[in-house]
């Protein structure tokens, strides 16, 4: 079961929202979560898979969602080789943080907005190097075929054939989907705002997303992923510091009006439903 906490006791539904309990608010509110890049998008309801109220959950510590264990696997074998695949490529030495060693955070002093970026450039000595407008990354892996997910007890879970290779929804179903008629890359809107955020908060101008299509076997064996055998793709961001104040004031707002006072954001039908089927 997902949830963290108990329904009626930790929380309660009143007027359409969760409220927090005074006694959990008090004891746990120190270690609520801050806006990261990944849960930019979600805040402001620009993103398809998760609500502005199951992200407020998961910041409150009320509710986890559990990751598919072979897209984690995929994603830590993976993603390494494509930073360093792009440090050959612009030779750039790019620094990847422990998130441990770091608590999940290098943006620490920074009360509201925190997370991880996937590499920053750094010369010999482990400088910065953005006075010299190198970029930072944000680095994504993707499938080039749609997969066949089951939900499994709130989870949505890969399924997979004896040798543990997906099983192909439809043939080039994923990789249609990041590219137009002119075959220019889409970067999703959710992917641009994650690496935004944290641009944005190292005062920056420039950043680079990095997509690795797979083929369905280096979901059954990462280790063994041939980046010179794998489309590579990638996309510049350029960021006006300006012009993103205002998604930073509406994150701050709603940072303030839902986290720092314990009542979520209004439920949705689809959220509703959802919760219902949560609780149940």
């Amino acid at each position: 079961m997902p949830l963290k906490s108990i329904y009626n006791q930790d929380f309660f539904i009143k007027d359409n929202c969760i409220h927090l309990s005074t006694d959990y608010f008090t004891k746990n509110s120190n270690r609520f979560k801050k806006i990261t890049g990944s849960r930019l998008a979600a805040i402001l309801n620009k993103n398809q898979y998760t609500s502005p109220l199951k992200t407020w959950m998961m910041m409150t510590n009320i509710y986890y969602e559990e990751m598919d264990e072979t897209l984690s696997r995929v994603g830590n074998a993976i993603e390494p080789k494509l930073k360093e695949y792009i440090e050959q490529k612009f030779h750039i030495k790019y620094k990847q943080y422990n998130p441990f060693q770091v608590k999940w955070d290098v943006f620490s002093d920074n009360e509201i907005f925190g997370g991880i970026p996937d590499g920053e450039p750094i010369d010999s000595a482990g400088n910065f190097l953005y006075n010299k407008n190198f970029p930072m990354i944000e680095i994504k892996t993707t499938s080039i075929d749609s997969f066949v997910y089951k939900n499994i007890s709130g989870v949505l879970t890969m399924q997979k054939d004896e040798n543990e290779i997906p099983l192909v929804k439809k043939i080039n179903g994923k990789i249609e989907t990041w590219f137009d008629d002119n075959k220019n890359l889409i970067v999703p809107l959710e992917y641009q705002l994650q690496l935004c955020l944290y641009m944005y908060l190292r005062k920056i101008n420039y950043g680079l997303i990095v997509v690795g299509f797979l083929k369905k076997e280096d979901y059954a064996a990462p280790t063994l992923f041939d980046i010179n055998k794998r489309k590579i793709e990638t996309a510049k961001i350029e960021l006006d510091l300006n012009k993103f104040e205002p998604i930073i004031s509406t994150a701050t707002n709603w940072y303030n009006k839902y986290i720092k006072t314990g009542i979520s954001p209004e439920f949705s039908e689809k959220d509703l439903k959802w919760f219902n089927e949560l609780v149940k």
